[in-house]
């Protein structure tokens, strides 16, 4: 079953048990509290010293068991590539380049052909995690960041783009936004976990 873009329509009937995200602190890196005014004088940071503050965020996920069997690829064309596992079966990707501050789950959403319902879904949800309407501990602050969806050969990646300085703020965004799509998920397309994520039917 699938939502009409851009509407809310009412959960199936039939609800799967929750996919297990781990415990992560929604509101970690920079994330702006209630009520305070964002600063922008920052120390700037070199390409490499946001790698290292990006590696440091992501192993201590994998060090709080939030992630599992956390591996880092070989950089390749200035990006780097760290994988494990996390939601559903399969292992995940995500793609950070540090010189344009780039984060990418790469085909994260398996089987969603481009011009189907749910993509135009993913990509209304996802767009609106920006909106002034959301808390800040839960927004995605459009001058620190911009997310979009990427439908491309039946899959869908998420992609976070961070502003100078604000990787930190990026990579914690960018795995709040993945666990927030996985909730969505969850709440209006319990079919598409249960047949692509081995989600169990209650």
């Amino acid at each position: 079953m699938g939502l009409e873009s851009g509407r809310g329509a009412a959960p199936p009937r039939a609800r799967p048990r929750k996919v297990e995200t781990g415990a992560f602190e929604s509101n970690g890196g920079n994330a702006e509290k209630p009520g305070r005014v964002l600063r922008t004088a920052r120390v700037r940071r070199t390409p490499e010293q946001s790698l290292a503050v990006v590696r440091r965020q992501l192993q201590a996920y994998a060090d709080r068991r939030v992630f599992g069997g956390f591996s880092e690829r070989p950089p390749v064309a200035g990006r780097y590539r760290f994988r494990f596992s996390w939601l559903g079966t399969d292992p995940l990707a995500l793609d950070y380049t540090p010189a344009s501050g780039t984060f990418v789950f790469r085909a994260l959403l398996p089987h969603v052909p481009a011009r189907s319902v749910l993509c135009a879904d993913l990509a209304a949800f996802v767009a609106g995690r920006a909106s002034t309407r959301l808390p800040p501990h839960r927004r995605v602050d459009r001058r620190r960041a911009r997310v979009r969806c990427i439908a491309a050969r039946g899959a869908v990646s998420v992609e976070l783009v961070a502003t100078r300085n604000f990787h930190d703020y990026g990579v914690n965004r960018v795995v709040n936004l993945v666990h927030e799509i996985f909730l969505y998920l969850q709440e209006y397309q319990p079919e598409y976990l249960w047949t692509n994520f081995a989600a169990p039917e209650e």
